[in-house]
């Protein structure tokens, strides 16, 4: 990261956000709702207009305790992402084993060191304090995770009274990034907010909809 670099940052997770949790009885019939009662919760989920079909599925290294785990994504959702005009930054569990999960994805992404992977220290108030330390960067920020944005992280969040804009996405963890989150981060990234807005955007269960400080 250079001291000039103004470009908006993107703080990303993995799993529930790249890397696809999709219910298995849509996989199994193609992708399709067809098959579902009407009135089942499911078909505006997986609607193609919403969900980045998956078209890729490997297995990455997550260490000794995990061993080799299967991952699903899109293509399409990836390059999107890797186009964006920001610095985009991991902000995962994955921190040890990135350097075998980018090859896959066909990204270069660096990783933000939150918690210690042997002690683990860290691991379970990391990634809310590594987004805090960012705001004193004074650069938009866009975060997404499909469990760590919650109400109590706006709070905290706009406690730090940003200087800059920050826009925070919740993916459902089956469908990870939907159409509509990505259309909304990549105008974000293309025309920041003047005022330092802090919007979140979540779906999922635990926490839903979408709120402004």
């Amino acid at each position: 990261m250079t001291n000039n670099d103004r470009r908006p940052l993107v703080l990303i997770d993995f799993d529930g956000v790249i890397n696809q949790f999709p219910d298995e009885k849509v996989r199994r019939r193609q992708n399709s709702t067809t098959w579902m009662k009407p009135g089942d919760p499911r078909i505006p989920v997986y609607d193609p207009a919403n969900w980045f079909i998956p078209d890729h599925t490997d297995k990455a290294w997550a260490g000794r305790y995990h061993g080799r785990l299967k991952i699903t994504w899109s293509g399409e959702l990836v390059e999107r992402l890797n186009a964006l005009d920001a610095q985009i930054l991991w902000l995962s569990t994955w921190q040890p084993y990135i350097d075998t999960l980018n090859p896959k994805l066909g990204v270069t992404w660096p990783t933000l060191h939150w918690y210690d992977p042997v002690t683990r220290e860290g691991r379970y108030t990391g990634k809310r304090r590594m987004v805090l330390n960012h705001l004193a960067l004074g650069r938009p920020i866009v975060w997404i995770d499909d469990e760590e944005t919650t109400y109590q992280a706006g709070l905290a969040i706009q406690a730090h009274k940003p200087t800059a804009p920050v826009l925070a996405v919740g993916p459902d963890s089956c469908i990870g990034i939907s159409r509509p989150q990505m259309d909304l981060i990549e105008r974000f990234v293309a025309q920041p907010p003047e005022e330092p807005t802090v919007r979140f955007e979540v779906t999922g269960e635990g926490h839903e909809g979408h709120w402004g400080f």
